[in-house]
Parts: structure tokens; C-alpha cells; sequence
């Protein structure tokens, strides 16, 4: 009768649900009683069971097969609205707000015959045990460590906290042991993973995050409140970076807090699966990239949280009739299955009644796209665009800082449409694919209203250049128009006066002497011959300089002269009179200087040292050797000796005045030298000598003989009556 009832409304169950991207595989019916919250199990062999809650008990379904879903037990437990059922190894835990304490029934004996209700529970450290019977809900983590929610008591026993109670598991599954608890909140749902607790105190509207790492002594770490403020659960991402929370009030939205600062808690994202529907959602979990939420009359829905700050539902299936906000429809959805597919259980979408269905996957990762929008004139930013992609209800606006974020569910060519206020459209056609961001920025233009241009331009270009303009070229003097697109992708009118400046040229011709060079622009010119150069002439353009160079050469000169000492030479304006090597620069032919370098020798001063009589002795002294005598006396005597040491003896043949001079090899002369030669005086003086009695001056002025070197002719008077007459020659008398 059960089946033929099922058969005769699955058309009508058939043609009232919609579906997107989820497909349903089976489902199994509790036709008296309804059901509420619902978990997973796999045994050693990978079978895979549905842990069903219900008013009246606890149903175990082997889902190994979707399409034929067969029940192994049911449990008949106290009446209650509210039951929460988890797993840890082979045994599962089932809490209920009927104080029927906690049920724990052994999975290995899948004939249900195996469980126990505790209600105390023995705390090792504090030898105290802590009572309580009653809980909305539960969780277990990896580490066997279960998390007892929203506890409480009959009247008569002491009130348990109703936050959290930590219970041990793991050590002894059927007696666990009571570890400690917190209080500060009363919390509805709730779960952990290693040292770190999530929960939604519903009734203060916030997400906190407690560190369990010391069960008796937990520490909140941080807090946020919920978009809805009436939170009732919560479920941390695979990364640990992101918790997503639900609102359980009509309309309500699913919450992305970004926790990566637990001083700092952000909100980033938040969306509803039916806006404006009043749908309710309830519980919702982490599944990789996806989000599987259990909404009372929406069904179960998953949403792509690939990217936290931009949610986007990929699929879902709404299993009851009817919407709206009321309590009906599906309670809890469990995901973690290795087949992957999804069991959900519903209150009433049975002709009122309890069904656990079992879903298929679909889905996959939606197509995201995101950029800056910014003005094209200053580069700003524009807030409030709006980006449509067409054909579709998908319409974005960016923020005040010009980004903008959409996704759409399936892959392909999408055209989109990105508009402003006073702003032109921009339509681009972009390929999105699953699982993929593009980034695509946008820069949009005002009206062509506002920026067509009309600029006029006086120009001057040298001959030989050409001055373009779009894809004009123009090389004369003249007056051109050209419209071109400019930047905003408006007309662009330029009108050019274009004048061609001539290139200059110059000739020159120079020439200089050998040491000197020229400067024509930066290059430098010391050797004859015809040089280039272009210049920049002072109205920019060529100027070329075409330079005809000639450079003279510098003559030198080597001279030896002689002279006689008190002789001079003169080179140019410069006058030499003693020996050295001198150099002078002459003006030549061509205005060149002339290098004279005269090695200048100057022979000594000659002296003549003499003695009378008898014999006349004459020595040179000074001069270069050898030396020329020539001596005349009276009654025409003139003789010539030559004398290379320059001591040279004459016998004088007769008595008067004798002058003798004497030349050297170079031709300098001594002063003439005279001497009177008396024969009867000569034998006297011979016989003794005689005195010297004064010295005079030719002014006939006397001259102490002390002082006789400061004149140069001086008359000697002896006492035998003679005069002698003295020249001063260099040495003395």
C-alpha cells in the first residue's frame, strides 16, 4: 500500500520541484513521522549510510545505492522537534532538547539493537560529574573531541552551561569523559577543527572563535557579527582563512568573514539564494570550492566560494512545494560522502511527511571576471558602473573605487555591456570558462559632444624632413587639415601651417701655421685639406660647413757663431754677447714662425804680458791658440811670429818704440802694446836697476801706486830719467 501511494503522487512530486545542476537519485519516505537534522557514515567496506533524524528516533539508510535506498534500523527515542546526530569511528552521538541525555548507538552492530543513553558524564581532572540531558546540537572533531551545544536540564538538576561542554570520545566511546566547557554564550551550532572552535551564539547575532587547545581554560580570540544577527551556525574553509555563517530568519544571508586577523574579523561577502522569496537558510557547510546549504523552503543549494568576496550560486534542488518563510521543507544536508553524492533531509516534503533524498552532482566552479573601471580623461576611478552581461539577469555595479567582480555558472562568449552616467557604452566580448578568473578593466569615454578637438598648429620643419599627421606626410610649405580619432574615440580636426625652413650653407677658407688648428662645431682641424661638417644652425635646421684648410709649415734653424770677447750678435730684437746656445722665433715667410737656434761661442780676452830689455818677451794670455804676433819698431821693422803656447821672444834690433798686437785663431785682437827700447838705458838698467820715482795720469795728475788698477793709461817716471807709458790690459800693466 506504501508503495502503490508513492506511485500514485510521484508525478505530481516530479512536476512541483525545480532543479539546476543537481539531479536527485533517489529517496526514501517516513510516511507518520517528520524528520529534522541528518549525517553521513562510511563502514570498512565503503558502504554509505544516511544517519536520519526524526521526531521519534533515529533511522539508519544504506545509500550505497541511491536509486534503492534501504533503511537497516530505526532507533524509537524520546519525542523532540529537534535532533542532532555525528560520527566518530563506528559509533554515532545523537542529541535531542527531549532529556534523553546522550545517544550513543554502536554502528558496527547494524542491527540497531546496540546503543546507550548517558546523562552523566565523570570529569578525570576534577574527580566531579557533570549531569545534563538535554542539547540542541553537537559536533565532532578529528581528534574525537565532542563539542556539546545549547545544553541543558529538567527543572530540579543544577543548569549545565549552555554554551559549550567538551566531552572525550576518543578514549572511551560509550562513557565519555567531561573535559571542561564555555560559557560565555549560548550557542546553537557550532564546529571545529584541530584547536580552534566556530560558533554562532544565535541569540547575540555574532560568529566567535574560541582556542580549545586547553579544554579547561578555552580563550575567545574574536568575534563578528553576522549580517542577519541571529546566527546559528558556522563552518571554517578548507584554508582556514574564511568562516561562512547563516542567518536563520527570512530572507537571511549566507555571511563571508574573512578571519586570516582575528583581531581584525571583515566581513567580505554575503548572498542570498532567492531574494525577496523569505526563504529561511539553516545549516550550511564547507565542501572544497563549494558551499552546500540546507534552506527550509528552498531545498538544498550549493554556492561557488572559490572567491569569498564574490559568492555565486552553481546549483540547486528546492524539494518542497511550497516557499515562502515558514519552517518546512529541509532541515540539514550532509556532503562529505566519497561518492560525492549529497543526502539532505527534509521535515515534511513528504505529503507532509519526513524523506531523506539523495542528490548527484552537476555543478562545477562558475566563470569569474573582474577589473577597474576608470574615466578615460583624468584616469579616475568610476563608482556605481554598471556591468550587464547580455542575455543574462546578471547586472553589477562597481565599487568607489572603480573594481567590479561578476561570475556567471557556464562557460563560453558572453557580450558585455559596461555604462555610466554621462558616459559613452562600451561593448566587449569576452570567452569565460569554469574555474577560471579574467581580468578585464574598462575605460570609459564622455559623449564625443565633449570631446571632439579642433587644434591649430603653426609648424616648422627643416628642408629634407617630413612632418606626418595621422597618415599624412607633408614636406612643403603650405596649409593642411586633417581629422584624426582621437583618444576618447571622438574626431580629432588638426589644422597645420606648415612652414619648410631652408638648410644653410657656408664656405671658408683658412690657413695658418703648423701647431695651431680650428674648432668647427665639436670637431678640431690641424692638417690641410677640404672638411664637412653639418651644424645646427640657430633656427634648428642643417647648417653645413664646407672648410678649405691650409697649414703652413714651421722652419727651423741651426747656427755656430764666433765672436770676439766684447763683440755682441744679434738674432731678431735679441742681442747675445756670451757663449750658450739661444733659441728665437722669427717671423717668416707667411707670417710662420722660424726657429733660430744659435749655438754662440765667444773667445777670451787676449793679454799681453812683456819685459824690457834686453830681450822684448810676450806671452799670450786668453784668446784660443794659436796665436799670430806682429810686431813693428823703428827704422821699418815689422816681423810675424806664430806661437802655439803663446810665450814668444824678440830681440828688438834697435833703439826707439816698439807696438806689437796679437790675434788669435778666431781673429780677436789684444790692445795694442808699446814699449820704447833704449840700448845705453837697457845696459844701465841691466847693470842695476833703477827706481821708479812717479806715477801720473794723462792728466799729468800723480797716482799712488795702490791705485793704479783703476786707470787705464798710466806714465811711469824712473830716476835714470825715463818715461815709460802703461796700457791696462784686463790683468794690469
Amino acid at each position: 500500500m506504501k508503495n502503490i501511494i508513492l506511485l500514485l503522487f510521484f508525478p505530481f512530486f516530479i512536476f512541483s520541484q525545480s532543479s539546476w545542476n543537481m539531479n536527485l537519485l533517489g529517496s526514501f519516505d517516513y510516511p507518520t513521522t517528520q524528520g529534522n537534522d541528518i549525517w553521513g557514515w562510511v563502514d570498512a567496506s565503503e558502504n554509505e549510510f544516511a544517519l536520519v533524524g526524526l521526531r521519534d528516533g533515529v533511522s539508519c539508510v544504506d545509500v550505497t545505492n541511491p536509486a534503492n535506498p534501504i533503511e537497516m534500523f530505526f532507533i524509537a527515542d524520546v519525542y523532540s522537534i529537534w535532533r542532532d546526530i555525528k560520527t566518530y569511528g563506528s559509533y554515532a552521538y545523537v542529541t535531542t532538547e527531549s532529556d534523553a541525555g546522550l545517544l550513543i548507538i554502536d554502528l558496527s552492530d547494524m542491527s540497531g539493537n546496540t546503543f546507550w543513553h548517558v546523562k552523566d558524564f565523570m570529569n578525570a581532572t576534577t574527580g566531579v560529574s557533570l549531569h545534563w540531558e538535554a542539547a540542541h546540537d553537537l559536533f565532532i572533531d578529528e581528534n574525537g573531541i565532542c563539542y556539546i551545544f545549547g545544553a541543558s536540564n529538567p527543572n530540579g538538576y543544577p543548569a549545565p552551561a549552555n554554551g559549550a561542554i567538551f566531552l572525550d570520545v576518543a578514549s572511551n566511546p560509550i562513557n565519555p569523559t567531561h573535559l571542561g566547557e564555555w560559557n560565555e554564550q549560548y550557542i546553537h551550532d557550532g564546529m571545529a577543527r584541530g584547536d580552534t572552535m566556530y560558533v554562532g551564539c544565535i541569540y547575540d547575532g555574532s560568529l566567535h572563535i574560541v582556542d580549545v587547545s586547553d579544554k579547561a581554560n578555552p580563550l575567545t580570540l574574536g568575534l563578528a557579527y553576522t549580517p542577519d544577527q541571529f546566527t546559528h551556525n558556522a563552518w571554517v574553509s578548507d584554508d582556514g582563512n574564511y568562516v561562512f555563517t547563516t542567518d536563520e530568519k527570512p530572507d537571511a544571508y549566507l555571511g563571508s568573514f574573512d578571519i586570516s586577523d582575528l583581531n581584525n574579523i571583515q566581513e567580505v561577502g554575503r548572498i542570498q539564494s532567492n531574494p525577496g522569496g523569505n526563504s529561511i537558510p539553516h545549516n550550511t557547510f564547507v565542501d572544497g570550492n563549494f558551499l552546500i546549504t540546507s534552506y527550509y523552503r528552498d531545498g538544498t543549494t550549493v554556492h561557488d566560494i572559490t572567491h569569498p568576496n564574490h559568492m555565486i550560486q552553481v546549483g540547486y534542488y528546492d524539494s518542497y512545494i511550497g516557499n515562502g518563510s515558514g519552517y518546512d521543507g529541509c532541515w540539514g544536508t550532509y556532503p562529505y560522502l566519497p561518492s560525492g553524492n549529497i543526502i539532505s533531509s527534509d521535515i515534511n516534503s513528504s505529503n507532509g511527511q519526513g524523506q531523506l533524498l539523495v542528490y548527484g552532482r552537476d555543478f562545477q566552479q562558475a566563470c569569474y571576471l573582474q577589473g577597474d573601471i576608470t574615466d578615460c580623461a583624468t584616469n579616475l576611478p568610476i563608482s556605481n558602473a554598471s556591468i550587464q552581461l547580455i542575455n543574462t539577469n546578471i547586472v553589477e555595479n562597481s565599487n568607489l573605487l572603480g573594481e567590479y567582480q561578476t561570475a556567471v555558472v557556464d562557460s563560453g562568449s558572453y557580450q558585455m555591456v559596461y555604462s555610466a552616467i554621462g558616459y559613452e557604452n562600451d561593448t566587449i566580448l569576452i570567452e569565460m570558462d569554469n574555474g577560471v578568473m579574467i581580468t578585464q578593466d574598462i575605460v570609459l569615454c564622455p559623449p564625443c559632444s565633449t570631446f571632439n578637438i579642433v587644434t591649430n598648429n603653426n609648424v616648422q620643419i627643416c628642408w629634407g624632413i617630413s612632418y606626418d599627421i595621422g597618415n599624412s606626410s607633408y614636406n612643403n610649405s603650405g596649409t593642411y587639415s586633417d581629422t584624426l580619432v582621437n583618444y576618447f574615440g571622438c574626431d580629432s580636426i588638426v589644422n597645420t601651417n606648415l612652414t619648410v625652413l631652408p638648410n644653410s650653407i657656408f664656405s671658408q677658407t683658412i690657413s695658418f701655421c703648423a701647431g695651431d688648428s680650428t674648432l668647427v662645431g665639436s670637431n678640431i682641424y690641424n692638417q690641410t685639406g677640404v672638411f664637412t661638417d653639418t651644424l645646427v644652425s640657430s633656427n634648428g635646421c642643417d647648417s653645413i660647413v664646407s672648410t678649405n684648410l691650409t697649414v703652413y709649415p714651421i722652419y727651423n734653424t741651426n747656427q755656430s757663431i764666433d765672436i770676439c770677447n766684447g763683440d755682441v750678435y744679434a738674432v731678431g730684437q735679441n742681442i747675445y754677447n756670451s757663449s750658450g746656445t739661444y733659441y728665437d722665433t722669427l717671423n717668416g715667410s707667411l707670417l710662420c714662425d722660424s726657429i733660430v737656434i744659435t749655438q754662440l761661442n765667444v773667445s777670451n780676452p787676449i793679454s799681453i804680458l812683456s819685459a824690457n830689455p834686453p830681450l822684448l818677451n810676450m806671452q799670450a794670455n786668453g784668446g784660443n791658440p794659436p796665436y799670430d804676433y806682429q810686431i813693428t819698431g823703428p827704422n821699418g821693422f815689422i816681423n810675424t811670429y806664430q806661437n802655439v803656447t803663446g810665450l814668444q821672444t824678440v830681440t828688438p834690433p834697435y833703439t826707439g818704440q816698439y807696438s806689437f798686437i796679437v790675434t788669435d785663431e778666431s781673429g780677436c785682437q789684444s790692445l795694442i802694446t808699446t814699449f820704447n827700447v833704449d840700448f845705453q838705458t837697457a845696459i844701465k838698467e841691466y847693470a842695476g836697476a833703477k827706481k821708479l820715482l812717479l806715477v801720473i795720469d794723462l792728466l799729468g795728475r800723480k797716482i799712488a801706486t795702490n791705485n793704479i788698477n783703476n786707470y787705464d793709461v798710466l806714465f811711469f817716471l824712473y830716476s835714470d830719467g825715463t818715461i815709460e807709458k802703461k796700457v791696462k790690459f784686463l790683468q794690469g800693466y
